[in-house]
């Protein structure tokens, strides 16, 4: 039986850890859902301690970097690993230094499955704040898979680096989002037959925004009068026919890069 001295382990997993940092040796980083408010705690999310010991194959000594939304990473040290359970000690917390032009409100219309979840993977790493897939008229699909959306955002979130995880709202018609008042004042919708993005976007300086991007087939002219009616601008990422993933990508690059 390995009996672990507390003190003498984080203080030389300190000095591992700077090193890890100092020479690129890369730590795995984990979101978790509990608020991470003292120096050493319990972890019983049983996903991942599956990760850690069936997965990654850690045993006690090993580091980890975990996150909670905070704005905070804390790299810590695993004290304890159970089969339904693990205690944790912090080593060392880290500010968020990220800084993103502006709050991003994504509305995607629902697509088939590995696109939809492709898009909103990649949205998480280029840093949108909140995900709310919309039923439009031509969305073929009509039922998600929310606990699979929300892993697949929790793990782009820890690929990527960032400090927080996007949240994940309900599906929502076009028109029970914009009764709901949960979207922000600034809103735009991207189509072909828009007028160019970067007529609008460049110089304004609002800080919250939210993006339509439409499903397969794009908007219907029913739904573009409907944004019309709510003073929407119609925007355009270029004169070429964009798949919705595609465009995902690409106004949430140049909203937030």
């Amino acid at each position: 039986m390995w009996l672990l001295n507390i003190e003498e382990t984080i203080s030389e997993s300190k000095k591992i850890g700077k090193i890890c940092y100092i020479f690129g040796m890369r730590l795995h980083r984990f979101y978790i859902k509990t608020a991470i408010e003292n120096d050493s705690f319990d972890i019983s999310e049983r996903g991942l301690i599956h990760q850690w010991r069936n997965v990654f194959r850690y045993n006690v000594g090993s580091q980890v970097i975990l996150f909670d939304g905070s704005g905070f990473e804390y790299l810590c040290l695993i004290t304890s690993l159970r089969n339904l359970g693990a205690t944790v000690s912090v080593i060392e917390k880290k500010q968020n230094n990220q800084s993103f032009r502006r709050n991003v409100w994504l509305c995607l219309g629902v697509i088939k499955k590995d696109n939809f979840e492709l898009a909103l993977a990649k949205a998480t790493e280029l840093g949108i704040n909140h995900i709310t897939p919309v039923l439009f008229e031509r969305s073929l699909k009509k039922n998600l898979n929310e606990e699979r959306l929300q892993k697949i955002i929790t793990e782009s979130s820890e690929q990527s680096g960032q400090f927080f995880t996007p949240e994940l709202h309900k599906m929502e018609t076009l028109e029970s989002l914009f009764k709901s008042g949960f979207l922000p004042q600034y809103k735009i919708a991207i189509d072909p037959e828009g007028v160019p993005f970067h007529q609008y976007v460049v110089g304004n300086k609002f800080p919250n925004i939210a993006v339509f991007v439409g499903s397969e087939g794009g908007f219907t002219k029913k739904e573009i009068e409907f944004f019309r009616s709510y003073n929407v601008p119609i925007l355009s990422l270029g004169t070429q026919i964009l798949r919705a993933e595609t465009a995902t990508i690409a106004v949430s690059s140049l909203l937030l890069l």
